[in-house]
């Protein structure tokens, strides 16, 4: 059904009550539309219901008759009548922008009061996690800087037992001895941190970001939900 048939119809179960109202019920439901617009028609039928339940609503409200009611702004209102015969076209316009308004309202309160929650717990997540990459790095570091002087130690430990050994053999193989040992350990803490820094830290940082992942993920899905 569209505009023209519905107006078509209520006319023709209006022919029973005197031609002024029914020119006036008529011009009204015109009007409504035409305020409307063509897009919302559909849209006005469907909350109108069929003509039959209008013109019953319409001579309702006339009680028999009195006809004491009158078109205005608001749809046809009957001094004895509390329920009116359609509201108007504001009804398809106004309060919906007012419910998007309180929505938007009750949103940025919601913000506003949970804040604090959000960018506190967020603030102490993030800075743990910083936490932990910069403790992790800072180990790392030192442990490529301490095999670093060791190594340095081992070298400069080496070389002076070579120098020692023309004056006194012993102590200079004793001092020769500790430097290769600082040597060898220097290695061993150097080739440990680079292996840390290029094999187990990717490791470390990809399981710290797949958790944080699944958080903001699962967290999508219950709001979804």
């Amino acid at each position: 059904m569209n505009r023209i048939d519905f107006i078509a119809q209520l006319e023709r179960l209006l022919m029973d009550i005197p031609e002024g109202e029914r020119s006036d019920a008529i011009a009204y439901y015109n009007d409504y539309f035409d305020e409307a617009g063509p897009e919302k028609e559909a849209e006005i039928i469907q909350e109108l219901g069929n003509p039959g339940k209008v013109a019953a609503t319409i001579k309702a409200g006339m009680k028999s008759s009195e006809y004491r009611g009158e078109y205005t702004e608001t749809g046809y209102q009957d001094p004895d009548m509390k329920e009116k015969t359609q509201a108007p076209v504001e009804k398809y316009q106004t309060p919906r922008q007012r419910r998007g308004a309180g929505k938007w309202a009750l949103i940025i309160i919601l913000v506003v009061f949970a804040s604090p929650v959000i960018f506190g717990v967020g603030g102490g997540l993030l800075g743990t996690i910083i936490g932990i990459l910069g403790t992790i790095i800072g180990v790392l570091v030192s442990v490529v800087v301490g095999g670093a002087g060791l190594l340095i130690g081992g070298v400069a430990g080496i070389i002076t037992g070579i120098v020692e050994c023309f004056t006194s053999p012993a102590g200079g193989l004793v001092m020769m001895g500790g430097g290769m040992l600082m040597f060898a350990l220097s290695l061993l803490f150097i080739v440990l941190g680079l292996w840390c820094i290029f094999r187990l830290f990717p490791k470390v940082f990809r399981a710290i970001t797949n958790f944080i992942s699944r958080i903001l993920h699962r967290g999508r899905g219950g709001e979804q939900a």
